[in-house]
């Protein structure tokens, strides 16, 4: 049955499509966008496409004496998997020394910049060099691997980490060393991030006082009207699990001895403009700016932005004397959606399997897994479904009543996926309905994960790249995460994994264990990828085991295999009676078209049947 997308704009809106816009992505840090003058309207629900991303929050300089000194140097983080070299802070020693005061709380900050790219990383690698631009002695210098990071989690539920590292002179490279000093960088990581590129310019309103726009033109001795400038911009944010105001990160903090010339009109020079938070939290743009021996200037408040992917407007901060600042805000596609479009990206739409005469793929969509954070990891008894619209109609992959509810333990994120019943296909569009509730009011969870025009338009930045999305209200603590795959070229795996035990040793069986499909040719490198980018077909504790008294059939799987993999499936079981466990752990790989294997043991033979399905997957 097909399904007019027509019909749903009035339940979940016009969403703004990054449709003609991503054809003209901001290349980070060098095209600015023209500006269009319009406050964004804000929905009740929240939806993010994210990804893990890393943040430097700030970098402080100690010494051993208590005096200013002029420092340079470079920070870095590298991926030790890939080609990233991200700078975050570049100070040459002759023609851009940064003034410090050691001695100082507020004035021993590195002025960090924004990277040229979206800071997410594999294996990331810091690398800090820093000297001191009078002796060329070494102040701080090494690199430490970021082990802390939200692509290595110990627990599901570790999706945010605040941590700091210290870095002192190393004599190594040769050369002086200033002994005692170092420096103290701190780092954030958010499992769930998002990106968001801030522009902010100064203004004044056109019934100030006369007098006062004569002192602004004289500033500059006749030239365009202005204020010498000196404070403090950073961005905040709430995240979840940290604690509150651990996150704080400066844009702009010159002190009043440097300070710097803005234009009216003009866009004041933040050194970072582009800041990574939480994808489930507001950005707030926090000012407190004044005047250079100029006291009838000063510009103090805060603007908040909900999260999106896209265009999030504007918001003025007024000040004293008809001053006021426009903090405009657009925020980024995660980074793998972070290049320019053209034709040659377009794909087909089918092909023939080389290997399977008469099998067709498609393009298919598979929901690996949902993420449910709430306040304090509460245990929760939740209700309500998760379904998906594809054009055949909508397919539900969670279902509980409120009498009836599914118990989500303390410490358990990951829901399990009752379907779907068969293959998810978008042909030009697909949408997610999240309606989440528990009985105690810990959670509650409501918005869509709907997909743009590229999808109809078949643009290659959106097939086989692995998404995540965050859904949750607004004033809502509550989230879910949405991770899914979009195939270019699927087939259908429809699967059955059959007990059958021996000898009559059936009799109140005990299960409990994990059966797990992925690819053979996809990188599972980071736990972020095995925990998220895997589908559980079958997952139960020891103290929630499944009990049978016979030959036993798990529900029936429907999941789609990308046409240049294999399937695997990994078996980690128990089966426990009363004269004791049996364990059977085994990886078994499905070429497309195999029909069944079979994993034997002494207590029990564990058979998998897949029955492949091409275009039209019935």
């Amino acid at each position: 049955m097909g399904v007019d997308i027509t019909e749903l704009r009035s339940e979940i809106g016009d969403d703004v499509s990054v449709g003609d816009s991503d054809k003209n992505t901001l290349e980070l840090n060098t095209t600015t966008l023209p500006r269009v003058e319009h406050k964004m309207y804000e929905r009740p629900d929240i939806l993010v496409r994210c990804e893990p991303l890393i943040e430097i929050l700030y970098a402080k300089v100690f010494t051993n004496v208590d005096a200013s000194l002029d420092v340079y140097g470079d920070i870095r983080i590298l991926d030790s998997e890939g080609s990233k070299n991200l700078v975050f802070y570049e100070r040459d020693r002759f023609d851009s020394p940064q003034h410090i005061c050691s001695s100082s709380t507020k004035n021993n900050f590195l002025q960090l910049q924004s990277p040229q790219e979206i800071p997410t990383f594999t294996e990331p690698l810091l690398v800090v060099d820093i000297k001191n631009a009078a002796t060329g002695a070494v102040v701080a210098r090494g690199q430490k691997t970021l082990l802390e990071t939200t692509h290595h989690p110990s627990t599901p539920n570790d999706y945010e980490k605040l941590f700091t590292l210290q870095f002192e002179g190393d004599a190594h490279g040769g050369g002086l060393v200033d002994t005692g000093a170092r420096v103290e960088l701190q780092c954030i990581a958010f499992t769930f991030g998002v990106c968001a590129q801030v522009e902010i310019f100064m203004y004044k309103d056109d019934d100030a006082s006369e007098s006062q726009k004569t002192i602004n033109e004289d500033e500059d001795d006749g030239g365009e009207p202005g204020v010498e400038v000196f404070g403090l911009i950073c961005a905040k944010c709430h995240p979840s699990l940290l604690a509150k105001g651990c996150y704080e990160n400066h844009m702009f903090n010159v002190i009043q001895d440097e300070h710097e010339w803005v234009g009216l009109g003009t866009q004041i020079n933040l050194f970072k403009n582009l800041v990574a938070v939480p994808a489930y939290s507001q950005l707030e743009i926090s000012l407190d700016l004044s005047g250079y021996e100029d006291d009838e200037f000063s510009i103090e408040g805060t603007a908040c932005f909900q999260p999106t992917n896209g265009d999030g407007g504007y918001k003025d901060i007024r000040g004293v004397n008809g001053y006021y600042v426009r903090v405009y805000v657009t925020w980024c596609e995660p980074s793998n959606l972070n290049k320019r479009w053209c034709e040659e990206d377009m794909i087909d739409g089918f092909c023939l399997m080389p290997h399977s005469p008469g099998l067709y793929a498609s393009h298919l969509l598979e929901v690996f897994s949902l993420f449910i954070a709430r306040p304090n990891e509460e245990e929760v008894s939740l209700y309500g479904s998760v379904k998906i619209l594809d054009y055949r109609g909508w397919c539900t992959v969670f279902s509980y009543s409120k009498n009836e509810p599914y118990f989500l333990s303390r410490g358990c994120n990951l829901l399990p996926l009752q379907g779907p019943d068969r293959a998810l296909q978008p042909l030009m569009f697909f949408l997610m309905e999240i309606d989440l509730r528990d009985i105690d009011g810990h959670v509650n969870i409501k918005g869509f994960v709907n997909s743009c025009v590229e999808i109809d338009e078949r643009q290659r930045p959106w097939f086989d790249k692995r998404f995540c999305a965050v859904v949750k209200l607004v004033n809502e603590k509550s989230f879910a995460a949405v991770n899914y795959t979009l195939f270019s070229f699927a087939v259908e795996a429809i699967m059955e994994v059959n007990f059958l035990f021996k000898g009559g040793s059936c009799a109140h069986v005990k299960i409990y264990g994990d059966v797990i499909a992925s690819y053979d040719k996809l990188s599972y490198l980071t736990n972020y990828d095995a925990e998220f980018f895997q589908r559980v077909l079958f997952t139960r504790k020891k103290a929630n085991f499944l009990e049978v008294e016979d030959n036993y059939q798990l529900p029936r799987y429907v999941v789609a295999v990308p046409m240049t993999c294999s399937l695997l499936t990994k078996v980690n079981l128990s089966f426990q009676t009363n004269l004791g466990t049996h364990r059977v752990g085994e990886l078994v790989k499905f070429q497309i078209g195999e029909p069944y294997r079979i994993i034997k043991s002494d207590f029990v033979d564990i058979r998998i049947d897949v029955d492949w399905k091409g275009l039209p997957y019935v």
